[in-house]
């Protein structure tokens, strides 16, 4: 008679009733290990999930990206005096939020509705400006 070992329990063949009861008790023992095993894995990735969104917004709300800043965007009125141009007084109210000079130019012609950059001595002009 030949006997075969299955999870420490002896089966012979031919097998008796008893045998295939114990057979299929094994195998629901397995089937169950294998999906606490899967449910087990499957909480631990939520949680991980979880903890990486929780991390990403606690980041984002508190923390400064790189090149960030606390300033507000403004806009003050500018007289434009003699010899005054766009570009001048560009220099005169940029940082480094307003991004570059030529895109900077190109706001305060939007903010001002300027089809050019021809500016004349006495009209008054909005810029936008970066304060804390």
């Amino acid at each position: 008679m030949m006997q075969n070992n299955v999870d420490n329990k002896v089966l012979r063949f031919p097998m008796t009733a008893d045998d295939l009861r114990r057979a299929g008790d094994v195998a629901k023992e397995h089937a169950k290990r294998t999906k606490r095993i899967y449910r087990r894995t499957l909480v631990a990735a939520v949680m991980l999930l979880l903890v990486a969104i929780f991390v990403f917004a606690f980041a984002s709300m508190f923390g400064k990206a790189k090149g960030s800043s606390d300033r507000t965007k403004k806009l003050t009125s500018v007289y434009v005096e003699d010899g005054d141009s766009l570009w001048s007084i560009a220099e005169r109210y940029y940082t480094p939020e307003c991004g570059n000079m030529k895109d900077y130019v190109s706001e305060i012609k939007r903010t001002n509705s300027l089809q050019n950059n021809t500016i004349y001595y006495g009209y008054t002009l909005l810029v936008p400006y970066y304060d804390y």
